[in-house]
């Protein structure tokens, strides 16, 4: 275990016995990952605005349920996929369209080769328009570097079951020109 993730586990056990300090290091500490997780989940800065605080919220509501069987970011990740399901759920109204280049940047490294962020962004775009659990699972897998045996803990799912999604969204991708 890193030192990175004992101290999370120190914080979150800290947090769910109702360290408000605690709690907050947690937040500044991951608070750019949710908001990068929810992004990816919707696709566009203001509505990832709204599942990070939300997320924010369910997490202050939550802390005590974390008991430390899997890795805090683990646990951290399938609350932020299950407010953004939540969220989902309760739009009127959801465009899937394109990922613009200027909300792109706010979760991706900036690049210097203007083609390289245009390709990094039609990516993206093709990703987003994946079917859901793909879409997720590719975010996780290949944008937060998770293996598929984390994933798999995070999604309720069999570690064959992700392979084999993620084996399916690369064909959807392939057949799209997108990859």
């Amino acid at each position: 275990m890193t030192d990175g993730k004992k101290d999370d586990m120190a914080l979150a056990n800290r947090a769910a016995n109702g360290d408000e300090r605690a709690f907050r290091d947690l937040l500044e500490i991951h608070y750019t990952t949710i908001f990068r997780m929810a992004f990816r989940f919707c696709g566009n800065k203001h509505d990832a605005e709204d599942v990070t605080q939300l997320t924010c919220i369910k997490l202050a509501q939550n802390i005590s349920s974390f008991k430390g069987d899997s890795s805090f970011t683990t646990w951290l990740y399938t609350v932020v996929l299950n407010t953004g399901r939540d969220w989902k759920r309760t739009q009127v109204r959801h465009d899937r369209g394109s990922i613009g280049l200027e909300t792109v940047e706010n979760v991706l490294p900036t690049s210097d080769n203007p083609e390289q962020a245009f390709e990094t962004t039609q990516k993206m775009a093709a990703v987003y328009n994946l079917p859901e659990p793909e879409r997720e699972i590719v975010w996780l897998v290949y944008g937060e570097g998770l293996t598929h045996k984390e994933v798999a803990k995070i999604m309720g799912m069999a570690e064959g079951t992700i392979s084999w999604r993620i084996n399916e969204a690369r064909k959807i991708l392939k057949e799209g020109g997108k990859i």
